[in-house]
């Protein structure tokens, strides 16, 4: 006898339902890896604008820390001198502030204001500083330096010697922005003046034609008021001068704008090893960290000189040093400023958005609006000057 054995396939019906079942299950497994995937790159991504936002706030520190290295500023107890400060704050860019400056002549092409059109610029509501520096090499003329002799107070230039000639070679016969802007200071009067050239030198000694700067750190009209500089003051000669800001590249058709915080020094410049002198003038921003969206930076300043007798400005409203109006960084309180806390708000160079995600408040800065749904990381930095800007 033979066995018969009935064999049965699957139905049609059989078939799609799985097909149906299966393909569900790989669309499931795509979409969660293609989640993964996003959540991971984005998170590769707001790390890396960590990783440059610490950078930047590492240089800044840096560059605070050594504020008024061989080019002291500072608090000044006679009546009348002007104030020479190292640390230049601007608060709240785009209200009272409307164009930073990049050179004395600050025409169109040479200064930073807020973005319009292609046209990029800082970020309104954010804050900026700058930093100015001496050499950071220690060359005797440099440290040495002292006022042997100065001419009569009145105008806005007098006749100075040096001892000994802390010039090098192509300082002497720079002119212009590039001429040398000097530093004068004791324990407890400082002030800023630019040599006129040419300079001359003999017996190292130096004798030059030295006159009253502006905000913009070109020559003024205003007249020299007795008590600086004066004779034995010390005198340091500007070679750095930097300038952090939260930026907008221009718009291209070739690439996007970026938000990030940028940097603006002065020209190279290394007149100790005979190369060209140190202009004044600004170059274009640098972009050190792409992703940073604000930066709120509060200031220290001795007890009794901030709002209310306090030691902080910029924290709040109410303690505001009025560093947002034109000119007064160069005021009284921007010279006596001995320390900053500075924050930054980041948000990556790729944009993730999250159902209500608030914008961080960062000191005096109200968030406007209230919710754009991005994710940001906040850094913050605390500085105390270790070289004496205020005596």
């Amino acid at each position: 006898m033979s066995a018969r054995t009935e064999r049965r396939g699957f139905s049609l019906l059989e078939l799609m339902v799985a097909s149906a079942v299966g393909m569900v299950i790989i669309l499931a497994a795509m979409a969660a890896f293609d989640l993964q995937a996003n959540f991971s790159r984005h998170t590769e991504r707001l790390l890396g604008a960590q990783a440059s936002s610490g950078l930047g706030l590492t240089m800044m520190q840096r560059d605070l820390e050594n504020s008024g290295l061989r080019f002291r500023g500072g608090v000044q107890v006679d009546a009348g001198v002007n104030w020479a400060a190292v640390v230049r704050p601007f608060d709240q860019l785009g209200t009272n502030i409307v164009d930073l400056c990049n050179d004395s002549a600050c025409g169109a092409g040479s200064k930073v204001s807020a973005p319009s059109g292609f046209q990029g610029g800082f970020i309104p509501g954010t804050d900026a500083f700058e930093v100015l520096l001496g050499s950071r090499q220690m060359d005797p003329r440099r440290v040495a330096a002292q006022v042997a002799s100065v001419g009569a107070f009145g105008g806005s230039t007098m006749t100075i010697t040096v001892s000994p000639d802390p010039f090098m070679v192509p300082e002497r016969s720079a002119g212009g922005s590039s001429a040398p802007l000097l530093m004068f200071w004791n324990d407890d009067v400082h002030c800023i003046g630019r040599a006129i050239p040419l300079i001359n030198s003999v017996g190292n000694v130096a004798t030059f034609t030295i006159s009253t700067v502006d905000a913009k750190l070109a020559n003024s009209g205003a007249a020299w008021k007795p008590g600086c500089p004066a004779a034995l003051m010390n005198v340091d000669i500007l070679q750095y001068r930097h300038r952090y800001l939260v930026y907008q590249s221009d718009f291209t058709s070739a690439r996007p704008a970026r938000v990030g915080l940028a940097l603006q020094s002065n020209d190279f410049c290394d007149p100790l090893d005979g190369g060209t002198v140190c202009s004044t003038d600004l170059g274009p921003p640098m972009l050190v960290a792409e992703g940073v969206d604000d930066m709120q930076v509060a200031w220290r300043v001795p007890d009794g000189w901030g709002p209310d007798a306090g030691v902080w400005c910029q924290r709040s409203g109410v303690e505001s040093c009025d560093f947002d109006q034109l000119n007064t960084s160069d005021g009284q309180r921007a010279a006596a400023i001995i320390g900053a806390q500075i924050y930054l708000s980041s948000h990556g160079p790729e944009v993730t958005k999250r159902e209500n995600e608030p914008i961080p408040v960062l000191f005096n800065h109200a968030p406007s609006p209230a919710t754009d749904g991005v994710v940001r990381s906040v850094m913050q930095a605390s500085v105390l000057f270790r070289n004496a800007v205020t005596p």
